[in-house]
């Protein structure tokens, strides 16, 4: 499945999440997530209805995938480390670990579980707390491991030439306690004004703003941990190889749940941001490919919402007496976002999502094809010619499980142009049995269904949708309908559309009176 859709629905960076400051790391690869299964999608649908019911194991799940991610990394990959720093990364993993075990298991196992996902976590961390071998790693952890555990800081001392330059540098004590900033307003917000020894003089700097390159930020770790394990190497360094044979073989129950899990604590704190701006998510009802159902009550586009604009919710459906809408209506009506909307929901349900909406029961389709008017920036082509060679890649593409949006296509070329070759693209999505949205300017188009619906080659039949506006005061409402634009506001559109309205050209007469 063509993956583009994700992107120009904005959705990687909605569904995102803090894990590894360090790397970076908070991106999701949803274009591998997107699936046209039904068992798949109710299978996470599942597994994220159990989370966001839960929000002790929520939490938990948000402090456990830092820890994951390490032990993860660990395991892929190949170490080029010093071997005494790899012994204290290997007390290290088995720390978290153990901490990471523990703690899940209890959150976990304080309710029942719906999904296969939570219930086979449930399984694999009650089979490794009731081993032997874990109660007796547990109890055998040397001292030393609990220093690192307990390690939050360290004191470095630099010493300097006359000319302030940097000589040598040494680790001066390991503590217990984080430093914390030496900005004013930072005390301020602590309430707490007094002296500390773990008090800078300036504001705490992260160490990616000061090293500038990959290199010389893995340089400063591996300097740094040499010096953590000459102070602790005695003890652990007959430990490791039992540690490495354990936490390599006993992490895996857990590493394999990891992408779903980070993929799923990302969903739900997205919904649950929503939710939290009262706007409604719900979880869709997934029928099946063929009946390619759509039906949406109070549906809205998050990424709007998000940004805090507030916006109005919008039914829809595609049914027998309409699979393929010709979309009119008042310019900056919302004709876009709604379009958007449709495609998100969609999207959100082929990922195995809750979508935003008061309800919703859809089909999974094959692809969902998305054409935006160009913008006209190759050099070689016209923008007419570039947006016919788009649309002509997509149709190829399109089958009868396919959703498509089409927002303004041929708008480079003139309007009976555009009009001739849009009604030849319509009457082809309706015969290769498409559903989708097509958005235009030309009302015209909207004379076209009836005619359409009449051919014989007819598959996906035709209707008309436009969004309301106040017949007073031309406010737009922002209401989708199952209608025709009413004849009378179409010259008053078009003019709006290029600025050129009769209120609009009278503006600055008004203004020097």
């Amino acid at each position: 499945m063509n993956t583009e859709f994700l992107y120009e629905l904005g959705l990687p960076s909605l569904l995102r999440i803090s894990e590894n400051t360090w790397n970076g790391r908070n991106s999701i690869d949803l274009s591998q997530m997107i699936t046209s299964d039904p068992e798949v999608i109710n299978y996470r649908l599942d597994a994220l209805e159990d989370l966001m019911g839960d929000e002790e194991l929520l939490m938990c799940m948000k402090d456990m995938l830092p820890k994951l991610s390490v032990l993860r990394e660990s395991r892929t990959t190949p170490s080029v480390i010093a071997a005494e720093i790899d012994s204290l990364y290997a007390v290290r993993d088995l720390q978290l670990y153990v901490d990471m075990v523990d703690a899940l298991s209890e959150k976990i196992n304080k309710k029942e579980r719906r999904s296969e996902l939570f219930r086979k976590l449930k399984k694999s961390l009650d089979e490794i707390t009731g081993e032997e071998s874990y109660a007796k790693i547990k109890k055998a952890i040397p001292e030393n491991n609990k220093l690192i555990s307990q390690i939050q800081s360290v004191t470095i001392g630099v010493n300097l030439d006359p000319g302030l330059h940097p000589l040598e540098a040494g680790v001066v004590s390991v503590n217990s306690e984080r430093f914390m900033s030496g900005n004013v307003l930072d005390k301020m917000l602590r309430l707490d004004m007094s002296d500390s020894p773990y008090q800078c003089t300036a504001p705490l700097s992260f160490p990616g703003t000061l090293l500038a390159g990959r290199d010389e930020k893995e340089n400063f770790e591996i300097s740094l941990n040499s010096a953590l394990y000459k102070i602790i190497r005695a003890s652990i360094k007959a430990w490791k190889p039992a540690i490495n044979a354990y936490t390599a073989s006993e992490t895996g129950r857990l590493i394999g749940c990891y992408n779903d899990l980070r993929f799923l604590t990302a969903a739900a704190d997205f919904f649950n941001r929503l939710k939290e701006m009262r706007y409604p998510v719900c979880r869709p009802v997934v029928c099946p490919a063929d009946e390619k159902k759509c039906s949406l009550k109070g549906a809205y586009f998050p990424e709007l919402v998000i940004s805090g604009t507030p916006m109005v919710g919008n039914d829809f459906e595609f049914d027998e007496k309409g699979m393929l809408y010709i979309f009119t209506g008042a310019n900056s009506g919302g004709k876009t976002i709604f379009a958007k909307t449709v495609s998100v929901c969609q999207a959100l349900l082929q990922l195995g999502l809750f979508v935003p909406a008061e309800s919703a029961e859809i089909s999974p389709a094959s692809n969902i094809l998305m054409h935006f008017s160009s913008t006209g920036k190759s050099i070689a082509q016209s923008k007419f010619t570039e947006e016919c060679d788009k649309m002509s890649a997509l149709m190829r593409t399109a089958d009868c499980h396919s959703l498509i949006i089409c927002d303004e296509a041929f708008s480079g070329t003139s309007a009976y142009e555009a009009s001739a070759i849009a009604e030849e693209v319509l009457k082809a999505m309706s015969a290769k049995g498409c559903r989708g949205l097509f958005i235009t300017h030309i009302h015209e188009l909207a004379d076209i269904t009836d005619r359409l619906n009449g051919e014989n080659t007819c598959v996906s039949r035709l209707d008309n949708l436009t969004v309301s506006i106040d017949d007073r005061s031309g406010k737009r409402l922002f209401n989708v309908k199952r209608e025709k634009t009413e004849g009378g506001s179409r010259a008053r559109d078009i003019a709006d559309k290029y600025g050129l309205s009769f209120e609009k050209l009278m503006e600055q007469e008004t203004s020097e009176q």
